[in-house]
């Protein structure tokens, strides 16, 4: 298994993910914040992941993070970009969005959902 991480950047309000050799644009980050549900998104813990010591949840075992900064500072495995390379960035979908900048919003949501613990 490949440890390479890929990491992304956001220029002139499109985000990008690094790839082999270039930057992959993925869409504009203001699609991806809509698709993602708004400015930030909600991680929900269990009372028992919540007493975990290093977890600072609020009262409601909740932690909120800016979907904005997590664009920012996220890094990537090779598959998740080649999933993303063979996707189309200029097809719309039914949601209006690019199917490129579409896909990246559901693989997001499966991984701050699962809170970055995927199996595969």
């Amino acid at each position: 298994m490949s440890t390479t991480r890929y990491e992304s950047r956001i220029k002139d309000g499109v985000f990008y993910v690094q790839s082999d050799n270039s930057w992959l644009e993925v869409g504009s980050v203001d699609n991806i914040v809509e698709l993602l549900g708004g400015e930030t998104y909600t991680l929900e813990y269990t009372n028992m992941e919540a007493s975990a010591a290093w977890l600072k949840t609020t009262k409601d075992n909740t932690i909120e993070v800016n979907i904005r900064d997590v664009l920012k500072s996220m890094s990537y495995q090779g598959d998740f970009v080649t999933n993303l390379k063979n996707c189309p960035l200029n097809e719309d979908s039914t949601t209006e969005h690019p199917k490129r900048t579409e896909l990246y919003a559901s693989l997001m949501i499966e991984i701050l959902d699962s809170k970055g613990n995927l199996e595969n």
